[in-house]
């Protein structure tokens, strides 16, 4: 029996829409959020160690994350101090750089 939607056309359709709704959704659960580092290793490393993150990204890309110069980390400075990471700020640079991560590396023993 054929149906009477063409579902391909559907999803074409919904698409978009979905996509909107999914971003609009993230931003505003995400927006103004910070996390720890095991949060943040969670939610966008795969669930790396925090030695990996720590020197797979946060050393790495020092730089380019640092809140100081318009990223999203504040870095832990000295014994008992933590990180604090911007989640949606965050979460966007990881998405455009993941690419420019070696996700095989392995920790130096």
């Amino acid at each position: 029996m054929q149906a009477l939607l063409n579902e391909e056309v559907l999803r074409m359709i919904l698409k978009e829409p979905v996509k909107q709704i999914a971003d609009e959704l993230l931003e505003k659960e995400l927006s103004g959020r910070t996390w720890s580092i095991d949060e943040f290793r969670r939610a966008c490393c795969g669930g790396k160690s925090p030695d990996w993150v720590s020197t797979f990204v946060f050393s790495k890309f020092r730089n380019e994350i640092d809140c100081l110069k318009g990223g999203w980390l504040i870095p832990a400075h000295g014994k008992g101090t933590k990180n604090i990471i911007f989640a949606k700020p965050a979460c966007e640079w990881m998405e455009e750089n993941r690419q420019r991560i070696d996700w095989e590396a392995k920790i130096p023993k």
